[in-house]
């Protein structure tokens, strides 16, 4: 199911190297697999308004996973997987335009499309 660009926030993010003329931002998305096992992400008419520039770091929220979270990049044939009961930054390798696969079986999943790199970590939540 694609995720309708309409409802994306883009939200201000604090860093010490900014990116891009607006700083640093993330996109955020809440990914409800209750509806369907897969979201696709296609931030082209996002970058196209010059809202977000470009993608370096994934932070997922899969706290309230039913299983474990995967990010599919197909730019860079990159796979992320985010264990369920976990939170953490990612480094992706994303070129333009921004093009993602989030699949997981079920449960929700917050994740933040940041365009600044942000050092990867994990941690549980539980």
């Amino acid at each position: 199911m694609n995720i309708n660009q309409q409802q994306v926030q883009i939200l201000p993010i604090q860093n010490q190297q900014l990116v891009g003329d607006k700083g640093g931002l993330a996109a955020f998305l809440l990914l409800d697999f209750t509806v369907t096992p897969e979201w696709d992400l296609d931030l082209q008419q996002i970058q196209g308004t010059n809202q977000l520039d470009l993608c370096q770091t994934l932070f997922i929220d899969a706290s309230q996973a039913g299983a474990d979270f995967q990010a599919f990049v197909p730019g860079s044939q990159q796979i992320i997987v985010a264990k369920a009961g976990t939170q953490g930054y990612y480094n992706v390798i994303c070129p333009n335009p921004i093009k993602m696969q989030f699949t997981c079986a079920g449960g929700q999943v917050r994740v933040h499309v940041l365009n600044v790199a942000i050092p990867g970590m994990v941690w549980p939540t539980t």
